[in-house]
């Protein structure tokens, strides 16, 4: 598609953005070099085996300058797969539930880890408590009720949790020292942006936990974050790729216009308006 890149060119993207500065940088940096190397070699091809297709359009996500020695991308790197989420999980899920099948594999729902077990500097099991089964919908808070416990162990532990940015204590208790002390206030989510400006401080707008069903629209001027959100169109979330949102502002003055209409706050810009 014209794009000039190379895996000496993404390497340098990911350092200028990682640092990878300290002495306990050195297992990062070489995950970022295998990811690289396996990114610009056998991946898509592997993918593609299994059946992933990508839209083919290449995106500018976590977009920094024009150099390789800054933040972020120098150049487009950001792919959206068809079929999205469901899309990339399809090939997976498929080939686990028969490995299942074929007894090679047990899934372990309602699970959770508590402890790693460790052995000798060697984390060898887990232990944790087996949860009572809960109904409840996909994104929604399920029961904790415990009912008993389980230890596992394995030649191999392999951690996939998504990390910890969702817990605002555990980030504060995990917050490096030469960083000095944690914010008091931090925001999950995609923060709203204003004018091109990042909404980090919340806590004058009195702003909540962004979660992934809704989003807190910020207008500027306004001392509030505004929870007057409709609910995604499609009842699946994964392929809701569009959310419509109700602002809280005044129309202009007229007669009503039939389907979608937006009001022309002069406050906003041109390239946030529909």
């Amino acid at each position: 598609m014209g794009i000039r890149d190379s895996p000496g060119l993404a390497l340098s993207d990911w350092v200028g953005t990682a640092g990878f500065d300290r002495d306990v940088d050195r297992w990062p940096r070489r995950w970022a070099e295998a990811y690289i190397d396996f990114a610009g070699g056998e991946k898509r091809a592997w993918l593609h085996a299994m059946g992933m297709r990508w839209f083919p359009v290449v995106g500018w996500a976590e977009r920094g300058g024009y150099g390789s020695i800054g933040h972020g991308n120098s150049v487009p790197r950001f792919h959206v797969t068809w079929g999205t989420g469901h899309g990339v999980l399809e090939p997976f899920v498929r080939r686990a539930r028969a490995a299942e099948g074929r007894g090679l594999l047990r899934f372990g729902f309602r699970h959770r880890v508590d402890e790693l077990l460790v052995e000798n500097g060697t984390v060898t099991g887990v232990r944790g408590a087996a949860l009572a089964n809960d109904a409840s919908e996909r994104g929604r808070p399920s029961s904790r009720e415990v009912t008993g416990e389980f230890e596992y162990r394995a030649q191999a532990i392999i951690v996939a949790s998504g990390g910890i940015g969702g817990n605002h204590e555990l980030v504060r208790r995990n917050w490096p020292a030469r960083l000095g002390d944690p914010p008091r206030h931090m925001l999950s989510g995609v923060p709203a942006h204003v004018d091109g400006r990042m909404l980090g401080v919340a806590e004058r707008a009195g702003a909540r936990v962004i979660n992934g069903d809704r989003m807190w629209h910020y207008v500027e001027g306004v001392e509030n974050w505004n929870p007057d959100l409709a609910d995604a169109r499609d009842s699946h979330s994964a392929r809701a790729f569009f959310v419509v949102v109700r602002c809280v502002r005044q129309a202009p003055a007229g007669p009503p216009m039939a389907g979608l209409r937006y009001a022309r706050n002069p406050r906003v810009s041109a390239p946030q308006r529909p």
